[in-house]
């Protein structure tokens, strides 16, 4: 596919997971986790939405990098009031859009990671991420997703997508409660139990369904819902944290 067909793309995850869990598949039917987290009755405080894709294995100087980003930022209706930087480590280079706003932030980023291929030849593969946040709106990061799975059907693309959800609610919840939260987002979600954590601070259960396409191997068992609850004693409040198919971000 020639670079200009691929500019449309949009995407973002984040790479510690990527390396670290196998992948299989895609998102579907995130809607009923907006369903499954208004059970909860938690007021929302920020959904993100993350998608991932594969550019191939080219060579990209630094102008057309940020030429891609600019035209990636246009098609989510960014045009001004973002910010591009470059950085570099050991056998990567990143760059990347960050738009700041007062609904929500967005970072499209560009990674060119130097490995070896099949053939045993040193390539440069990009990879092209983006992850976006909004503030208070459920609804419009569903949105968010739907126009990610538009760009990327476009070009002929499938990503890998991310779905978070966090929401606060007053105190300190009691077990019972907490039991109840689990039953009731679980039910909704046709979702059995996978593995469940238990500690002095925070309780983290992980789950599958055949409702969602795409899992994640942990340990060898397939998850892909992933259900937190964290009580801040500063704040006086419980959070709630939902995703498919997993949590990364740090709660």
């Amino acid at each position: 596919m020639k670079i200009s067909g691929k500019i449309s793309i949009i995407a973002l995850v984040w790479l510690a997971f990527i390396v670290q869990l196998l992948i299989n598949h895609d998102l579907q039917g995130s809607g009923d986790v907006v369903e499954a987290f208004s059970n909860s009755d938690a007021i929302p405080v920020e959904a993100c939405v993350s998608a991932y894709g594969d550019f191939g294995e080219m060579e990209l100087a630094g102008d057309t990098k940020n030429t891609m980003l600019r035209n990636l930022a246009r098609q989510l209706g960014i045009t001004d009031g973002y910010e591009l930087t470059a950085s570099e480590g050991t056998g990567y280079r990143e760059s990347t859009l960050t738009k700041n706003g007062k609904y929500g932030k967005t970072v499209i980023q560009i990674v060119s990671m130097d490995t070896v291929n099949e053939n045993r030849e040193t390539v440069t593969k990009q990879m092209i991420l983006c992850d976006i946040t909004v503030y208070d709106d459920l609804e419009y990061a569903m949105e968010c997703k739907e126009l990610l799975e538009d760009i990327y059907e476009e070009i002929g693309m499938e990503p890998s997508l991310n779905v978070y959800l966090k929401g606060k609610t007053p105190g300190m919840i009691t077990e019972k409660r907490r039991e109840e939260l689990v039953d009731s987002i679980f039910e909704e979600l046709h979702a059995s139990v996978v593995q469940e954590i238990d500690n002095e601070n925070f309780y983290c259960i992980y789950g599958y369904t055949s409702q969602f396409d795409r899992v994640i191997y942990q340990n060898g068992r397939k998850i892909n819902v992933n259900l937190a609850i964290t009580y801040h004693e500063e704040e006086d409040m419980t959070y709630i944290h939902l995703a498919v198919p997993y949590i990364s971000q740090s709660f």
